[in-house]
Formats: C-alpha cells, sequence, structure tokens
C-alpha cells in the first residue's frame, strides 16, 4: 500500500468533522478549567495552555467546514501533532494525573475511527510512548509503570476493536456498492453506473462516443406464451452474447424491463455500429435452450453517437431510442442508426439496417 493510499482517511467529510469535534470538546474543556482553577498552570505556563485552547476553536471550525479538502498528509500529522501538544502542555503544567493523560486518548480515537490501520496502530504506538514518557519524568517509577500499562492497554483495545469495526463497515460498504452497480438478473452494470459513465465520457468532448439500445424483440409474447422464467431466462442469454462482444472502452448495462444498453466511448475505437451488427447476428444465430427445445430470439437496436445538437447524456439517450423505434418499426431483427441525414420522429433521423433474408435465419 502506497503513503498516500494509509494516510487517506475512509472518508474525509467525516474524518474532518470527527477531528473538529475532538479540538473543539479538548479547547472547551481545558480553557473552562484553566479559567477556574489557577492551581492548574501559573505564569507563562497559564497563558501558553490558554493561548492554545483558544487558538484551537477557530482551528476546529475551519476543519469542520473545509477540512475535506486538506492534503492526504494532514491526516496523519494532525494525530501526531496532536499528541505531541497535550504532550508538552502536560509537562508545562507539570500534570502527569489521569485528567492529564486522559486526553491522549482523543489523536488514537481519531486515527482509529477514521484512519487506515497502519496509520492507526502507528498513532496509537506513538501515543503510548509519548505517556510513557511524561509518566516516568513526572511520577514516581511504580505509579508510572502502573499508569503506562492501563492507559496502553486502553488505547491498544480501542484501536483494535474501532479498526476492526471500521474496516468490516467498509467492506459491507463496498459489497452495497457492488450490489447496486450489477443488475442481479442479467451481470450487467445498472443504469446509474451508465449514466456515470455517459456523464464523463461526454465531458470529455464527447468524441467517439455513441450508445447502443436494445430491445429484445416480442418480449412479452414470450413472457405470455412460455412464462416469466424463460422470459428472465431470455433477458440472461441475450446480456450473456452481449458480454461476449464487450471490449475495453464500453460500458453495458440493463437499463430496465427487456431494454439493455451499451455505451462506447472513444476508447474502443468507433466501433458502435460494428457491434451493433455483430450482436444482431449473434442473437439471430444462438436460439435460447429450453426443456422443450431451442427458442429463436432477436434484437433491435438504436445507435446514436455524440454529435452536434447532440452534446448531452439525455440527448443521446433520445437519439438512440428514436432509433432503436425506427428499427422497430421498420421489422425488428435490424440496426437503425441515427447519422442526422434526415429529420425523423421528433426531429431526429435514423438509419435502418435492412432485414436479412430468410434462408440466413435459424
Amino acid at each position: 500500500m502506497s503513503s498516500s493510499r494509509w494516510c487517506e482517511p475512509r472518508d474525509r467529510v467525516a474524518a474532518a468533522r470527527s477531528a473538529a469535534v475532538l479540538i473543539l470538546v479538548g479547547a472547551v474543556v481545558i480553557l473552562t478549567f484553566a479559567a477556574v482553577d489557577p492551581s492548574i498552570a501559573s505564569g507563562w505556563e497559564r497563558v501558553a495552555v490558554l493561548a492554545s485552547a483558544a487558538t484551537a476553536i477557530p482551528l476546529a471550525a475551519l476543519l469542520y467546514r473545509r477540512g475535506h479538502r486538506a492534503p492526504t498528509w494532514l491526516w496523519v500529522t494532525m494525530p501526531v501533532g496532536g499528541v505531541a501538544l497535550i504532550t508538552t502542555l502536560d509537562f508545562a503544567t507539570r500534570d502527569a494525573s489521569a485528567a492529564g493523560q486522559v486526553f491522549l486518548a482523543f489523536p488514537v480515537l481519531f486515527a482509529a475511527s477514521q484512519l487506515r490501520r497502519r496509520a492507526a496502530v502507528g498513532i496509537t504506538v506513538l501515543t503510548v510512548a509519548a505517556d510513557a514518557v511524561l509518566a516516568l519524568a513526572l511520577l514516581p517509577v511504580e505509579r508510572a509503570i502502573t499508569d503506562v500499562a492501563f492507559v496502553g492497554a486502553t488505547l491498544g483495545v480501542m484501536t483494535v476493536l474501532l479498526v476492526v469495526s471500521g474496516e468490516q463497515r467498509d467492506a459491507l460498504v463496498a459489497r452495497l456498492t457492488l450490489l447496486a452497480a450489477i443488475d442481479p438478473l442479467t451481470g450487467l452494470a445498472t443504469r446509474r453506473v451508465l449514466d456515470e459513465a455517459g456523464h464523463a465520457a461526454l465531458a470529455r468532448a464527447g468524441a467517439g462516443t455513441a450508445l447502443l439500445v436494445l430491445d429484445l424483440d416480442r418480449f412479452k409474447s414470450i413472457n405470455d406464451s412460455r412464462g416469466h422464467p424463460v422470459g428472465d431466462d431470455a433477458l440472461a442469454h441475450v446480456a450473456a452474447l452481449l458480454r461476449s462482444r464487450e471490449r475495453p472502452g464500453m460500458v453495458l448495462s440493463r437499463l430496465g424491463g427487456d431494454e439493455l444498453a451499451v455505451l462506447v466511448t472513444e476508447r474502443a475505437g468507433g466501433t458502435a455500429e460494428k457491434l451493433a451488427d455483430e450482436v444482431v447476428e449473434l442473437v439471430r444465430s444462438r436460439p435460447l435452450p429450453t426443456p422443450e427445445g431451442p427458442l429463436p430470439l432477436s434484437v433491435s437496436i438504436g445507435v446514436a453517437y455524440a454529435r452536434e445538437g447532440v452534446t448531452t447524456l439525455r440527448a443521446l439517450y433520445a437519439a438512440a431510442d428514436e432509433a432503436l423505434y425506427r428499427a422497430k418499426s421498420g421489422g425488428r431483427d435490424r440496426v437503425a442508426v441515427n447519422d442526422g441525414a434526415a429529420p425523423g420522429r421528433g426531429g431526429v433521423a435514423a438509419v435502418p439496417r435492412p432485414v436479412p433474408s430468410a434462408e440466413n435465419r435459424p
């Protein structure tokens, strides 16, 4: 794992807000007790404590509002700085009591709950070491060893529990994200994934971007005559055939119902029409195996390109849908390409491909 990876928090917004809350709580507690109890510190030590606590309040506000934009190195530097500051203030006030040591838990709490395992363990080890130096310098050896043992055990257990909990949560989120991104029936990406890829492709000037919209012909009659399980099998079968033609730069998706789609970006080399022809021929030549015998299938495909007047994902969908309409109304089992040559329904043009001869069909 690279250094930038283990320094990166699990969630920048949550990390920034957690850090802000911990800093604010610590500053308010210190200011309150330093103001009402002069015995905490005197002279320049008192000034240093009050100044540090007062400075921390605007820092907490800044972190809460804009901390998620902080550079990666800051997320580890911040708890390390917290350990150094707390230890320095404890030395300045000669305070190694439980009240002085307890704030050392804050950097560990932040690191264990927000950072990756390596960073969390490193911060915990550093904190226990700082506590040992503080206790051994200010307390009798026997009491210092006891305090460090209890503090170390507490911080260690807290780190383990929070790190394991965070990793389990990350794994669950990753699993849910995957489930939300994949259609369970066809194994293709969901509409949301296609939309995100489409917006990204069009944002790069859209050159070479095309959209294929596929419709399984007479799908309703398959459901009515063979049952919905066979209809599901037909969709999964077509999706598998579609995946066999997948290449880098494509996103295969199920839009809903029996409608599938393929986003072809510039990385795929402008193969939209060729892909559409291949898929139509492949589906036609590969009937769905069923207990009652092979079930012939066919698809109609509309192809649209990002071009002048078709620069948004909504417009690209509309153009591909228009081409699909012409393919179906022209006899199905064919490809129609929106090339802007002539006005079509809704003002969009499409050129239907000829229907193959009967002897070429299964």
